[in-house]
């Protein structure tokens, strides 16, 4: 997997967010990054190596398996409203493997405050 930059929307503090992620294999021998019952997890944090606000998972629905090539992250509101930087760092790890497997999938997504608070929590 090579490193692609792409312009996404600004994670709203104290709103829900999701986000779709597509993994393309450098050659068509590679290993689909997803398979069908693979299981998912990935910290949300205010910077790498920082205390998480939130752990996403595929046991919880906050990762959805969406294809071999394509996983869905749903970041709470409660979670979102816990990020105090204007960026928001998340990796991506497989836990079905023996040991875990970190996929080389980092994140930074921008971080903005919103001028209308969320009025609820999800």
């Amino acid at each position: 997997m090579g490193t692609t930059t792409q312009n996404v929307a600004a994670l709203a503090r104290g709103y829900p967010y999701t986000i779709q992620l597509q993994v393309r294999p450098d050659s068509d021998d590679d290993i689909s990054p997803f398979p069908e019952g693979c299981t998912l997890i990935a910290d949300v944090a205010v910077y790498a190596g920082g205390t998480a606000v939130a752990t996403l998972s595929t046991d919880d629905g906050t990762i959805a398996r969406i294809g071999d090539d394509t996983i869905e992250l749903r970041i709470p509101a409660a979670a979102t409203k816990r990020l105090t930087n204007t960026t928001a760092q998340i990796d991506v790890v497989r836990t079905d493997t023996s040991p875990d497997q970190w996929l080389g999938l980092q994140l930074s997504l921008p971080v903005i405050q919103p001028i209308t608070a969320g009025r609820a929590e999800s």
